[in-house]
C-alpha cells in the first residue's frame, strides 16, 4: 500500500510538472502557411522583385494579420514606394505583437539601405528576434520622417524704422 502511494504521488508531480511546462510555453512556431509566403517574398526582395516580395507578405497577413514579420517586410516595401506614415503605422502594428513570435531570423538585409527585411528560420528561441529589428525600423523611420516635414517658416522681423 505504501509503494502504491509513493508511485501516485511521484506520478501526480510529473504530470504537474509536465503541465506547467506545457502551459508556461505559449509561443508556437509559425504555421507553414504563414512561414512559406513569408520566406518566398524575402527571397523575392534579395532579387529585386518588390512587388512578388509584397505579394507574399501580403499573403502572410492574411493568414495571420498580426505577423510581426510581415509587418515589418511590408513596412520596408512602403517606406522604400515613400509611403513613410502607412510604414510606421505597419511597424507599430507588428511592435504589439512581436514579443509573443520567437522564431528565430534567418537573414536580415537592408531595402534601399535604410529599413531593414527578415526572413524567418524554423525553430524558436528564448526572446523574439524580430522585436529589436521592428524597434530599430521605427527609430530610423520616425528620423526620417522628422527630416522630411518641412521646418516652420522663420519669423518675419518688422522693418526697421530709419531715423
Amino acid at each position: 500500500m505504501r509503494n502504491i502511494k509513493i508511485w501516485l504521488g511521484f506520478l501526480a508531480f510529473a504530470l504537474a510538472v509536465i503541465l506547467g511546462i506545457l502551459l508556461l510555453t505559449p509561443a508556437e512556431m509559425m504555421e507553414e502557411n504563414v512561414f512559406t509566403p513569408l520566406a518566398k517574398g524575402y527571397d523575392f526582395l534579395a532579387q529585386g522583385n518588390y512587388e512578388a516580395g509584397k505579394n507574399e507578405f501580403r499573403k502572410a497577413v492574411e493568414w495571420d494579420p498580426s505577423n510581426p514579420f510581415a509587418l515589418n517586410n511590408l513596412a520596408v516595401l512602403l517606406e522604400k514606394e515613400g509611403k513613410l506614415n502607412d510604414a510606421l503605422a505597419n511597424l507599430k502594428h507588428a511592435m504589439t505583437h512581436a514579443d509573443a513570435y520567437k522564431d528565430q531570423t534567418e537573414r536580415t538585409c537592408f531595402v534601399g539601405g535604410l529599413c531593414m527585411a527578415v526572413k524567418p528560420k524554423r525553430g524558436l528561441g528564448p526572446t523574439s528576434s524580430i522585436a529589436p529589428i521592428i524597434q530599430e525600423n521605427i527609430k530610423i523611420l520616425q528620423e526620417k520622417i522628422g527630416k522630411t516635414t518641412p521646418p516652420p517658416p522663420p519669423e518675419v522681423l518688422p522693418p526697421m524704422k530709419e531715423k
